[in-house]
């Protein structure tokens, strides 16, 4: 006897309802929403690995390429034109106690997808609540680029996204680290200036040039109706 769940099973399709190209961003949306939090070890996202954009999913990297002049190679994608379909309302935490090795699998010693209290499934606590932790006191740490004081514990912003140019594609996680935070903010400041909201826009999202892993954010076109 075998112990095995089948979770969805093999012979059932989708309803028609939920086949058309319309129906593919509120489900992958609400999917997205479901899974926050949780790790699973196979949730697709994007990585920001030596300053390219990749999709990670199991642990496998698959660099994003853009097609080159006739007779050159393909290049690194430059800029990658997404759909914000959700983002978590609070800033996550993670907490490691050494240096972090940029696409390293190993999972952070304390995080909080919450931003108030830590998971229950950490590793180890560094305290009850992420207010009065001494993790999160600037000066728990020395950044060693800067070589100012930092948070020993990081803020994120994590985000459901959809590649602009498939809308039927899979939801892809992006977290948007410490160093990208103020640049989110001021983007999504002249969003709410404009009156535009986040959900009905392609966003670009290119690289700093002068700041390493640092994202930059910039508007791109309006959803069609279709697309909407």
């Amino acid at each position: 006897m075998t112990t095995q769940v089948t979770i969805i099973p093999a012979n059932i399709n989708l309803p028609a309802r939920l086949q058309t190209p319309d129906a593919a961003a509120p489900c992958a949306a609400a999917n997205a929403a479901a899974a926050g939090g949780i790790k699973t070890g196979g949730f697709p996202s994007i990585s920001i690995k030596a300053g390219h954009f990749h999709e990670k999913e199991g642990g496998v990297l698959k660099p994003y390429m853009q097609p080159g002049l006739p007779g050159q190679p393909a290049l690194p994608l430059q800029c990658l034109e997404a759909v914000i379909l959700a983002a978590n309302p609070a800033l996550s935490k993670t907490f490691y106690p050494g240096k972090y090795v940029e696409g390293s699998n190993e999972e952070p010693t304390c995080r909080s997808s919450n931003g108030v209290t830590p998971d229950a499934d950490v590793p180890a606590k560094q305290h009850d609540v992420c207010a009065t932790c001494p993790q999160n006191v600037w000066g728990s740490k020395i950044s060693a680029l800067s070589g100012k004081e930092i948070k020993a514990c990081d803020d994120q912003k994590q985000l459901a996204i959809l590649p602009a140019g498939d809308m039927t594609y899979k939801v892809l996680g992006l977290t948007i680290g410490k160093g990208s935070l103020g640049n989110w903010g001021k983007f999504i400041q002249a969003l709410n200036s404009r009156g535009v909201p986040i959900a009905e826009i392609v966003v670009n999202i290119t690289f700093d040039a002068t700041a390493t892993g640092v994202l930059q954010f910039a508007f791109n076109r309006y959803l069609t109706d279709e697309e909407s």
